[in-house]
């Protein structure tokens, strides 16, 4: 009995886009997890004496040149905290040169306030370089992660119609 295979090119295309598709999307869906666990993680290391630091610190999502989600995360710099300062100031001064952790170039001396060192016996890591230390902390696993998903979306994928009856040789 001959084998007969009808090739439908357009059912082709349309099946590897939308698998690009689904790829694509489940590999953002991870990148907008890890933004969020590093916004996170950024918030439980940064020093407390408002709270409007930790309230600055957010991610957001922009659209690349070629249409794809890229997510940052940022401190909002512009924002006030209770005393009417720029938190911007604030944060350069947090992230580069209070001890423990900063430091690395400058000649003053910043040790965690009262209320950082409340947060910090809590168990956290509050300190100097707190975005940094929560990049770091926070990509571990993101291309792993990334990986597993596109694999999950991709698995169980068939290119050659369901109602196709070796028997018969027709779709």
């Amino acid at each position: 009995m001959p084998f007969v295979f009808n090739f439908n090119a357009r059912h082709m295309e349309t099946s590897i886009q939308n698998l690009a598709e689904r790829a694509s999307k489940s590999a953002s869906r991870e990148m907008r997890k890890s933004a969020i666990k590093i916004r996170d993680l950024a918030r439980s290391y940064a020093p407390y004496e408002t709270g409007a630091l930790e309230r600055a610190i957010d991610y957001s999502t922009v659209k690349s040149a070629n249409r794809r989600n890229v997510f940052v995360v940022h401190v909002d710099e512009t924002r006030l905290n209770a005393k009417g300062k720029l938190v911007g100031d604030y944060f350069r001064i947090m992230e580069k040169e209070l001890h423990p952790f900063g430091r690395k170039s400058s000649k003053r001396y910043f040790t965690l306030g009262v209320g950082s060192r409340a947060k910090a016996a809590g168990g956290k890591k509050v300190g100097g370089r707190f975005l940094a230390r929560a990049v770091k902390d926070g990509t571990v696993d993101m291309l792993a992660n990334a990986r597993a998903a596109v694999t999950r979306s991709l698995s169980g994928i068939q290119f050659i119609d369901s109602d196709y009856s070796p028997e018969s040789g027709r779709n």
